[in-house]
Parts: C-alpha cells; sequence; structure tokens
C-alpha cells in the first residue's frame, strides 16, 4: 500500500504539568499544531491538505504524541514530512491561537463540571492517585493561570530530541525510515539530563464517594491502581479482565449484572496501563433507587470472580 504513517511520541503528558496550571499540557499539545515561525495555522493545513495527508495525534497522563498519514509518493511525502518537521521543532504558539485555545479549554473544563461522568472520573482519580501526578485534572482556574511563556518552556523541556519515540510504518525501507527519523528530530530542542523521575503509587485505602447531582440515573466506577506497562504480568491481566467485564456479552460482570438482573444497560471493567501503576476500572450506570443492589453485586463478583479468572 503506498501509504506510510509516522507517529512521534514525547514523555509530554498531563504528569508533567505543575499542580497549579493543570491543562497545561493539553494546551501545548494543541497549539504544536497551531502554525510555525515562518508558517501560519492557515497555511499548514493547506499544505496538508494538499497532498492528501492527515495530521491527528493524542494525549493522556504520560505521553503526548504527533502523527501523520502521508501517501509515499516523493513529493507526496516530502511535502507532508517536511511540514511535520516544520510544526514540530519550530512551533510558534502565536498569541491569538494561545487566546483561543486558553478559552476553549476553560469552556470545555466548564461544562464537564456538568456531567455525571466527567465528575465521577475526576473523583475516581483523586481518589486513587491522591496528590500523585496521576490526579492531576485542569479547572477553569489552572486553565486561567497558564500564560503564553508556560506554553513555550512545557514545550523546551519536554519536547526534546533524546525522549522522542518516532514510529514509522508503511512503504519505507530501513534507509529511509531513519532519513525520516532525522529529519524530524534534528531540530528539536536538547535537554540535558534525566526529567524528573515520576513518584511511586501507593495503594489508597478502600474508600466510598457519593455526589449528589440532579440526573436520573447514578454513575458508578470502581477500581485501584493496578497494572504499570512494564509489568511482567501485563498479558496475564489483559485476558483475566476479558473473563471479568472486558469480554462484552460473555463477561461475567455482564452476564450477572445485567442479564440476570437488569440493573444496567453497560457494564465494563479495563485496565489502562500507565508508566506507573495506571487504574483497573469499572463502571456502569443504573436506576438511583437500585444503585446500591447493583454496587453490592458488582463488588461481590469482583472479589469472587477474579480471583477464579486470574488464578
Amino acid at each position: 500500500i503506498p501509504m506510510l504513517d509516522v507517529n512521534v511520541d514525547f514523555d509530554a503528558g498531563g504528569r508533567r504539568a505543575p499542580a497549579d496550571k493543570a491543562g497545561l499540557a493539553g494546551l501545548v499539545h494543541t497549539l504544536v499544531k497551531a502554525g510555525s515561525d515562518a508558517s501560519s495555522e492557515e497555511e499548514i493545513s493547506r499544505r496538508i491538505a494538499d497532498v492528501g495527508a492527515q495530521l491527528d495525534g493524542g494525549i493522556d497522563r504520560d505521553r503526548a504524541g504527533l502523527s501523520l498519514r502521508t501517501l509515499s509518493s516523493e513529493r507526496e511525502r516530502a511535502q507532508a514530512i517536511g511540514t511535520f518537521a516544520e510544526i514540530l521543532q519550530r512551533p510558534a504558539f502565536p498569541a491569538a491561537a494561545f487566546a483561543r485555545e486558553q478559552a476553549r479549554l476553560v469552556d470545555a473544563v466548564k461544562e464537564n463540571e456538568t456531567k455525571p461522568d466527567a465528575i465521577a472520573s475526576k473523583a475516581f482519580y483523586r481518589l486513587m492517585y491522591g496528590a500523585h501526578p496521576y490526579a492531576l485534572a485542569p479547572a477553569p482556574e489552572t486553565v486561567g493561570r497558564i500564560e503564553r511563556a508556560d506554553v513555550e518552556s512545557f514545550y523546551r523541556a519536554n519536547y526534546v530530541a533524546g525522549r522522542a519515540v518516532l514510529t514509522i510504518v508503511g512503504d519505507a525501507d530501513r534507509a529511509l525510515a531513519e532519513r525520516i527519523a532525522e529529519q524530524l528530530t534534528a531540530g528539536l530542542p536538547r535537554a540535558a539530563g534525566a526529567p524528573a523521575a515520576l513518584p511511586a503509587v501507593t495503594q489508597p485505602a478502600s474508600q466510598t464517594l457519593r455526589i449528589a447531582h440532579p440526573a436520573s440515573q447514578s454513575h458508578i466506577l470502581l477500581g485501584l491502581p493496578a497494572l504499570a506497562r512494564s509489568d511482567p504480568d501485563y498479558f496475564p491481566l489483559l485476558v483475566g479482565n476479558y473473563v471479568l467485564g472486558g469480554g462484552g456479552f460473555v463477561s461475567r460482570l455482564y452476564l450477572e449484572v445485567r442479564e440476570k438482573r437488569g440493573y444496567a444497560y453497560k457494564i465494563y471493567s479495563y485496565f489502562l496501563p500507565l508508566a506507573q501503576q495506571g487504574p483497573l476500572q469499572i463502571g456502569l450506570q443504573t436506576k438511583k433507587e437500585q444503585a446500591g443492589e447493583a454496587l453490592a453485586r458488582v463488588r461481590a463478583i469482583f472479589a469472587a470472580e477474579a480471583v477464579v479468572a486470574w488464578g
């Protein structure tokens, strides 16, 4: 297939932002694509569209990444890779784009503060991780404290060549892949030494938090810090979770909670592996009047069936 996918990841996720400026990492990730010191945001978009390429990316608590999909023919590839290198290495963080995206992020955070699922997720991470950086979540006041200089400083400290991870898949031999990797990283900032170490996750005490909300259904989340990407039990736990709640219609949680008792339309469990222990999360929605029964049943299944599934 005459296509090429290129992904560049950095250790620049949400946990790298200061607690009083939570949301900074996401703002930087968005603004990297908002124009370079040589090209406007509109010019970047036009050059990518002119060769049928796609510019994308993602961010989580650990990592921030940008990705490019392009045709592998010489002209199209050269223009797409050159534009990709330009925004990675020479972002301008224009003042107008900064003001626009900061305001947009504040509005999104305020909207999330009205949604029961977002409220529950934020509280869930706070209970699990306490003062650990994985508990950080943007709030209107933390986003409002961010200045354009903070964006530039975060980029220079975290979008660095020595910690860039490149993945190249598609119509390219090794020699071409090496040239692309060099082109994309040659002009990135350099940083002396290793980044600040991530503190260890401590297991929280068992606790239950109930938050009042006018929604017609209760949103229930259960879990604990459980799985790092480097854990030797990574694959056994993923298989075990398929039995517990990751297997859809054939999972134990689905059969016991939905099929037999009708407590919820959807119930799930999943692992989110991170650099440190990421959560095992179980989630469902149910009628408020039966929330207690549903929660008790889920706890019983987890206590009994997880032992069977994982040995």
